[in-house]
């Protein structure tokens, strides 16, 4: 009886949220997870048919390939549960609830560098005829190589700042570690190197890099290089772009709000038209062109090409055609059928 009140209290107290999920279909997938403001890493692996587990991953996984948020989250929402269920007694022990109901920490005290280096629990949860446990495993080794970013040359002075002096405001959603930060109280958009998102961000920088030096930048919309992160040493390992104040991303916009008129509509897919053009003419590949890599900023309700990392998704352009212009062209078609029919591709 004492521990099913513990076991109560803990359920109706316990704060969690999954930050990052990294792996393949059909493989291991792990799950990163702050729970009352301690971070654990929880592997999770496909097993038998008849495994809790297995419906869930393949559901996820199949969310994840489609590229659908609302399925990703829903299906990572019954994963988070069944691990929380699974794991609360050592969850309890390693992350006690604290004190005053609050277990998120206020972000805006938060530098970068501690938000990037918190104490991490490693698990794998283990499913024994039907009975799933969590079972603590040491941590991988320390990564020797800093992932550090290939700078190409110097033509593009860009300002360095240290993790150290950088203040995370919120996380923004994406693969890696992507962030919404603040310098000197001007707003920002970081991205930092990670084993996963390595070659995303050095393309990002890439891409980026030529578009801030073009003659043309203050026409093209897409965010803008402001400077490098660095590290302890002065290993450049993240980028720092502009932050695009926005009313959400062209799908949810054109999802949400109610009557979006064909004029507007009409606008936009001009817009983006214009935009990859404007890319192509300095030698630019958008490369992860879809509706969701499109943000419709605050002010000017104009469209911002946004994901230079490179990769392709179902629908908006061949996998053959993956980061090339053709398959920029074949997305902004798409885009505009979209747009002017409102059926999904």
């Amino acid at each position: 009886m004492e521990e099913e009140d513990s076991k109560a209290h803990w359920d109706e107290n316990v704060r969690y949220c999954c930050t990052n999920a990294t792996g393949e279909i059909n493989h291991d997938w792990d799950f990163t997870i702050i729970c009352n403001s301690k971070h654990f890493v929880v592997t999770i692996t496909p097993g038998l048919p008849e495994d809790p587990t297995t419906p869930l991953l393949v559901q996820f996984s199949k969310a994840f390939d489609e590229d659908d948020d609302e399925k990703i989250e829903e299906a990572q929402d019954e994963i988070l549960d069944l691990v929380i269920s699974a794991g609360w007694q050592k969850f309890k022990a390693m992350a006690p609830l604290i004190p005053g109901g609050d277990s998120y920490p206020s972000m805006s005290t938060k530098n970068l560098y501690s938000d990037l280096n918190p104490e991490i629990f490693y698990f794998r949860l283990v499913v024994t005829e039907g009975h799933a446990e969590m079972v603590q495993k040491p941590p991988p080794p320390p990564q020797l190589d800093s992932l550090h970013l290939n700078l190409k040359d110097n033509a593009l002075y860009l300002p360095r700042y240290s993790s150290r002096d950088i203040t995370v405001t919120s996380r923004l959603m994406g693969s890696g570690y992507i962030a919404k930060v603040s310098i000197c109280g001007v707003d920002m958009c970081c991205k930092m190197n990670t084993v996963y998102s390595f070659r995303a961000v050095q393309r990002e920088f890439d891409c980026l890099r030529q578009i801030t030096m073009s003659k043309n930048a203050a026409s093209i919309p897409t965010p803008k290089l402001r400077g490098l992160v660095v590290d302890d040493n002065g290993l450049v390992l993240g980028i720092l772009e502009d932050f695009v104040a926005n009313r959400g991303r062209l799908s949810d916009v054109v999802k949400n709000e109610v009557g979006v008129c064909k004029e507007r509509r009409a606008k936009w897919a001009k817009q983006i038209q214009k935009a990859v053009a404007l890319l192509h003419d300095i030698g630019v590949v958008w490369g992860y062109g879809k509706a969701e890599n499109i943000l419709v900023e605050s002010g000017s309700d104009g469209c911002f090409l946004v994901d230079f990392g490179g990769s392709y998704t179902d629908g908006w352009v061949d996998r053959t055609l993956m980061e090339t212009r053709a398959g920029d062209d074949q997305t902004v078609e798409k885009i505009a059928k979209w747009l002017d029919n409102g059926i999904w591709p």
